[in-house]
């Protein structure tokens, strides 16, 4: 692992040898210097002013004073309350020095702190880390910074979810996979064609892994694990919390990396290492010149039936992270007939960005949006299992956005104050709202929120 490093004050007991060796050789000349000079007494009376102590000691304390002064422990911020055997627990968060370098937070880019343990080299972390990581959806981790867009690929419950153990479990094998998929006509669908009967066939599971791995580990920006993150400057003074979040994300970020470190470069797509495999995918969709093989790979994935990839959406401002798997997945039509912009403003709701909005009104609006999609539907090929814990816990636990959060598209210019669900939901019922479905929404949504503590 690259990512972290040992703490410098583990190398104190070889500075103390050193410091115990130069006080040793220090006490010894204070020592001849003491018997030179009461030597010289016997024979020169004039050397005995010399010989006091006071004329010695001042002459060497100054040498020793800042030695001494140097020895300490790195700073540490208040406890955070990890769950029991979390990862958390296990890798020493809460041992972990503060993420920002305080003699550096003068500095335009600021410099994270360099004086951090050797945490992701031990065993139980590593182990911790792994069983945490391999269960966690990749998507959820590319969009999983404070600026995060909540759509359909987290509220909708999936029977098969995507997982980092399957993207990372064979791809090379995944590899060979997608290019026999390619290499048959009947797997190569474009324009609005979709064939959900073939996802086993024409490998669309793997055609996703792969996706990912591109998007993941030869990234052209970079391999960008994120899509945006938690960042909070020393100059918004981050709470425990927000600090201890930051150095989360870069644990997680050094698993994946790591694990891109194992494979083999010659897995990446590009016109160069297969040539032929790189053009058919990139004609797979002509329209977009912007679209990259990740994104070709996604959307292919989709109309062959993979459920994760049918729930994709990139930014449109990025194209990041790849694919709009929305428009060939399985409930395409119930998101292109309520049109997806709606869940941009569900998003907006859900972290309170936009304080130019009134928020009774985007409330309504984001309410109106989840009865739609908790709404039963005539087509069974269409009904929609809700993640209604994930949705309340989305609106209901704050996340103070600060004044330098990083965004994909920029910068926040301001903090946003947070409204209770509670506040929210009593300033809609305050509307007389007559429409019975948003109330059994509202009913629904209050219910969660108290059941799971969040709710004040």
């Amino acid at each position: 692992m690259r990512l972290i490093r040992k703490y410098q004050h583990l190398q104190a007991p070889r500075w103390l040898l050193g410091a115990g060796v130069g006080l040793a050789l220090t006490a010894v000349a204070i020592v001849c210097v003491f018997l030179i000079t009461q030597n010289q007494a016997s024979t020169t009376p004039a050397a005995l002013e010399i010989s006091k102590p006071s004329a010695v000691i001042p002459s060497v304390v100054p040498t020793i004073e800042p030695a001494v002064a140097v020895v300490g422990t790195p700073p540490k911020l208040p406890h955070v309350d990890f769950p029991p055997g979390s990862w958390e627990e296990a890798c020493g968060l809460n041992e972990l020095p503060p993420y920002w370098d305080e003699d550096a937070s003068s500095e335009i880019w600021h410099k994270r702190n360099e004086d951090h343990t050797n945490a992701l080299e031990s065993v139980e972390c590593q182990t911790a880390l792994e069983t945490h990581m391999s269960a966690v959806n990749p998507y959820h981790l590319l969009l999983s910074g404070p600026w995060d867009r909540a759509g359909s690929i987290h509220f909708v419950v999936l029977d098969d979810p995507l997982t980092f153990e399957r993207v990372f479990a064979d791809p090379a094998g995944d590899l060979a996979r997608v290019q026999d998929a390619i290499s048959r006509p009947e797997c190569v669908l474009t324009g609005d064609d979709t064939n959900w009967e073939l996802k086993e066939t024409c490998h669309a599971d793997a055609i996703l892994n792969y996706a990912l791995i591109n998007t993941f580990c030869f990234d052209r920006f970079g391999s960008a694990i994120r899509a945006s993150q938690a960042y909070y400057a020393p100059d918004d003074h981050p709470t425990p919390e927000q600090d201890r979040l930051m150095w989360k994300q870069d644990f997680e970020d050094a698993w994946v990396s790591a694990k891109c470190e194992g494979l083999d470069h010659t897995l990446e797509l590009t016109a160069e290492n297969y040539p032929e495999l790189h053009t058919l995918v990139m004609s797979l969709h002509k329209t977009n010149s912007r679209r990259g093989v990740e994104a070709q790979l996604v959307e292919l994935a989709a109309r062959l039936g993979n459920e994760t990839a049918g729930l994709t959406h990139s930014n449109p401002y990025n194209k990041y992270p790849p694919g709009d798997g929305y428009k060939y997945g399985r409930i395409s039509k119930v998101l292109a007939k309520y049109n997806l912009g709606s869940v941009m403003k569900f998003g907006a709701l859900m972290r309170k960005y936009r304080p130019s909005d009134e928020p009774t009104e985007l409330a309504l609006k984001a309410f109106n949006f989840l009865t739609i999609m908790d709404a039963p539907r005539p087509d069974p090929g269409e009904e929609i299992e809700f993640d209604w814990e994930w949705v309340v816990r989305y609106i209901c636990v704050p996340v103070v956005i600060p004044p330098t959060t990083v965004d994909a598209m920029g910068l926040v210019d301001e903090p946003v104050e947070i409204q209770s669900c509670k506040e929210i939901v009593h300033e809609l019922r305050q509307r007389d709202i007559k429409f019975r479905p948003v109330l059994d929404t509202l009913d629904k949504f209050e219910q969660v929120a108290i059941e799971l503590g969040v709710y004040e």
